[in-house]
């Protein structure tokens, strides 16, 4: 009886371990180069509906999702959003100081 247990047990750890590998192999067989596609940000509207940038290379793509459609509404430079980002920051960084300088008088 207790040989059953040993090799029922058997059977089902490499059942398990072929599972494991196949999803590995699925995983590192996916076609397209990792990393390509970006979710930069998303802001849903509903249920199911929203607008997301997503980056692809060097370009942001602002979509329209629906869950019937999708729809390109812009493309952005990455390099412009990445640069507006920088000058936001420092802009928001000079108005901070401003203030700390008329509360310490």
């Amino acid at each position: 009886m207790s040989e059953l247990i040993v090799q029922t047990g058997a059977a089902l750890a490499f059942v398990l371990l072929l599972i494991a590998a196949a999803a590995f192999a699925y995983r590192k067989r996916q076609p397209g180069a990792p990393g390509l596609f970006k979710l930069v940000a998303y802001h849903p509207f509903g249920p199911r509906r929203g607008v997301a940038a997503l980056r692809v290379g060097p370009e942001v793509l602002i979509l329209g999702v629906t869950n019937a459609d999708l729809k390109l509404l812009r493309v952005i430079d990455a390099s412009r959003i990445e640069e507006g980002t920088a000058a936001a920051g420092a802009d928001r960084i000079s108005r901070l100081r401003k203030l700390k300088d008329g509360i310490d008088g």
